[in-house]
């Protein structure tokens, strides 16, 4: 026995109320992906530019070292 019309109107709103809640919860879980990818991106440069820091601090302390030890060689020499 076929459907009457209004009960397939009925079906099909209960599907579109389920497909249109379905895209609502897509929806919000894409944006809050997107709103902790921001975060993380941000996260990155940050530590980006730490890791940059810390790399010219190694260099600097570095030649500051070679430096300190030329001298004293220097200084043995001269002893």
């Amino acid at each position: 026995m076929s459907k009457t019309l209004s009960s397939q109107i009925a079906d099909l709103q209960r599907e579109l109320s389920n497909l249109e809640r379905e895209y609502r919860t897509a929806d919000e879980e894409w944006r809050a992906v997107d709103v902790e990818y921001v975060r993380l991106k941000r996260l990155r440069e940050e530590l980006d530019v730490h890791k940059r820091e810390l790399s010219h601090e190694i260099e600097w302390r570095t030649r500051e070292l070679t430096a300190l030890q030329e001298g004293m060689k220097h200084e043995r020499i001269i002893a």
